[in-house]
């Protein structure tokens, strides 16, 4: 099967999932479960798009991006909405991720209009050499989300929101937003 009939066969599985299937799915993909017909990391791109559709945003689905024939980038989606651009970055990875995510991320963002935001959203964490180097290479236009942010944000449907207050932080401070957030901790059962 060809990469195009992939991402077909991926989208129609993931479009059949409401906010409750799709919080469902994240538990199997944040405990790393075996999600059948779908390779490691996939489902977690394909969910956060999702997530932020069911949301109300526009979303681009995973795409290449090719020049002359020549594969220059390949994304794992954007999102759209209240104005905001951002191209979406997942990664499943059980180490803390280090800063060479972050570093592609900004390099994305280069070729792109100057209000492109860039959002990292990881099963997992980052290692303290990824948040000091976000928050020394200026300007904060990567946004950083964490497995419990994710949970928090799938299971109350806030990711949009999410984005808005990760990025009024960076106007505010001009620094990427560490904190995690504090409502209760996450539970079995989206609200």
């Amino acid at each position: 099967m060809e990469e195009t009939e992939r991402r077909a066969v991926y989208l129609e599985r993931v479009l059949s999932l409401d906010r409750v299937g799709v919080y469902r799915t994240w538990q199997v993909v944040h405990q790393r479960g075996n999600l059948i017909g779908w390779p490691p990391g996939r489902a977690l791109e394909y969910l956060i798009l999702r997530a932020f559709q069911l949301e109300g945003a526009d979303v681009t689905w995973p795409y290449d991006v090719r020049k002359d024939g020549v594969l220059l980038e390949q994304i794992d989606g954007a999102v759209f909405f209240d104005g905001l651009a951002c191209l979406i970055e997942a990664r499943d990875r059980q180490a803390p991720l280090d800063f060479l995510s972050i570093a592609q991320m900004k390099m994305r963002l280069l070729r792109r209009p100057r209000m492109t935001l860039g959002a990292i959203f990881n099963n997992g964490t980052f290692t303290e050499a990824a948040h000091e180097m976000a928050e020394s290479l200026p300007p904060p236009d990567v946004l950083l989300w964490e497995h419990q942010s994710i949970a928090q944000a799938l299971r109350l449907g806030t990711l949009r929101d999410g984005m808005k207050r990760k990025l009024r932080y960076a106007i505010e401070h001009g620094l990427v937003d560490r904190k995690e957030p504090d409502d209760e901790p996450a539970e079995d059962n989206p609200a």
